[in-house]
Formats: C-alpha cells, structure tokens, sequence
C-alpha cells in the first residue's frame, strides 16, 4: 500500500467517526423537552433502557443497579491512548469539585473493546481514576446491546502503526437522572469546571422540582 492511500484510508476513517458521532449527538439533541428554571434536558424515548453486564469485580449489574443515584456515563476502552483518559480525567476532577454533592452520582465507564477489556483489566484500569468509578464489560453481544441502546458509534480498526487494532468511537460523557432521562451531553470541549457547574445546577433544579 502506497503512503498516499494510506494517508486517505485514515482520512476516510476520521471522516466516519466524525460524522457517526456528530449524527448520534444531533438525533439526541434534536428531541428537547423544556423544563422549569434555565436548564433544558435532553429527552428520547429511543435512549437508554436495560443492559446486563458486569462490573471490575466481575459481579453483574444492570440499570437497576444504583436506585435513586445520577449517573456519569462514558463510553471508551482501556487501550486508548490519549482520548479516553482525558475524558474520565475530566470525570474525577468534575466529581472532586463536587464534593459531597457528587455522592449523589455514580460515574460508569463502559467499554466499547469487550474483546481485551475483562473485568481484571477494567479493575486495574479504574483504579487511576475517581475511587467511585466503576468499570463495565460483558461479552461482546451485551455490550453492543448497550451500545445501540446508549447511541455509541464503535468500531475496531487497525492502525499501522500499531501491532494490534485500535477502537473508533463517538466520545461523550452523559449525565442521567436517577429515573434514566438525559439530562445533559457533555462533549469534549466542556471541561470539568463547566461540567461540576451544570451538574451542580441540575441537581439543584430536579430537587426544587420535586
């Protein structure tokens, strides 16, 4: 393979990835719901619903698993470089700002690469991060469930300059209520100071309601 072709061959598949995740960000954002106060959250009868896998200790979870918690939810894999990292980075500084508001929230890293991701790898890997972050994998078949479900873009791909494949993916960390609405989308320019402030409103915003 010539150097050209494989300059447009990643080209191509940055492209992808770009538009994937740019389609699943729209069709969430496109279907609004406008709520009392200055927030406004996004609602989908076509996001989320139940998953079964497993979490770092190799115990089963579901969505039933944390009642009555907020949830921060990021979609990654171990293996990544420099993505993936930066953004659950973002998680625990976000969680550290807020302090005991933050025991109201469970921050979830699910993996997108079942394949290498087990459960002893996720333990590991959590462990730099948040103590309260949990890890989630299961077999190929449940976790690509959970990804339709979540709106997830992945897909294997094999770098060249890598002896082993990578993982392609839509990047973005959800913020979900206790009752499993999305409430926010927090993107990859949202760092965690904006992060730590628009839970903190939320969460001030869903208990004035109740």
């Amino acid at each position: 393979m010539t150097q050209t072709r494989m300059i447009i061959l990643l080209l191509a598949a940055l492209a992808g990835l770009v538009l994937a995740g740019a389609i699943a960000y729209f069709q969430l954002s496109a279907d609004v719901k406008s709520e009392p106060g200055d927030l406004i959250a996004v609602t989908s009868d076509a996001f989320g619903g139940p998953f079964s896998l497993v979490d770092q200790n190799n115990q089963p979870v579901s969505e039933k698993s944390w009642p009555d918690q907020y949830k921060l939810i990021y979609f990654g894999f171990t293996y990544c470089p420099a993505i993936c990292p930066t953004e659950l980075g973002k998680i625990t500084a976000a969680m550290n700002t807020l302090g005991d508001v933050g025991k109201k929230i469970q921050p979830i890293f699910v993996t997108v690469d079942p394949e290498r991701d087990t459960p002893a790898k996720m333990k590991d890997y959590v462990t730099l991060f948040h103590p309260s972050l949990v890890g989630l994998s299961g077999t190929p078949e449940q976790v690509k469930e959970m990804l339709k479900a979540y709106k997830i873009y992945a897909a294997k791909r094999q770098d060249p300059s890598m002896s082993d494949y990578t993982m392609d993916h839509s990047s973005f960390i959800y913020f979900i209520a206790p009752d499993g609405r999305l409430l926010q989308i927090f993107k990859m320019d949202d760092d965690a100071a904006a992060m730590s402030k628009t839970i903190s409103q939320w969460m001030a915003q869903e208990s004035a309601q109740k």
